[in-house]
């Protein structure tokens, strides 16, 4: 990677306490699941410092509409923002578990049976660095 570049690299529904993607993630009866990003930056990057803003906002794919409004993040890259050495090399990663409430109360709501699909996107100062990623499709129960 880049030495001062940042990308996004995972987006994925889980379970409430969970990393492992799930297609249904409030399934059998939870009032949400947890939105899991991954994230990597150069090792000039990755503990900069430098202010980005992250947008994470959903698509409902059935009734194509925004079903809840988008969480907009300003964060830095460093540690308190999630930023850590990666295992393998001089690089940064960052993994971050976004708690999503189901609107209505959860299953049998008004999202019942909607196929939805999120979407972050990570823009620094000046929009220098810039990256965008999407979930897979999932079901709301």
């Amino acid at each position: 990677m880049n030495a001062n570049d940042a990308t996004l690299t995972g987006l994925a529904t889980a379970q409430t306490g969970s990393r492992v993607a799930d297609n249904t993630p409030n399934a059998p009866a939870n009032p949400g699941f947890d939105l899991v990003m991954e994230a990597v930056a150069g090792s000039a990057l990755g503990s900069s410092g430098a202010p980005y803003t992250l947008t994470i906002s959903a698509i409902d794919l059935t009734a194509v509409s925004q079903p809840w409004p988008p969480k907009t993040l300003h964060q830095s890259f460093d540690a308190a923002s999630g930023w850590q050495l990666s295992g393998t090399g001089p690089d940064y990663q960052c993994t971050q578990t976004f708690p999503i409430a189901v609107p209505g109360g959860g299953p049998s709501g008004p999202l019942a049976g909607h196929t939805l699909q999120c979407v972050a996107s990570l823009v620094s100062q000046g929009a220098q660095i810039a990256s965008i990623i999407h979930s897979h499709p999932f079901v709301l129960v």
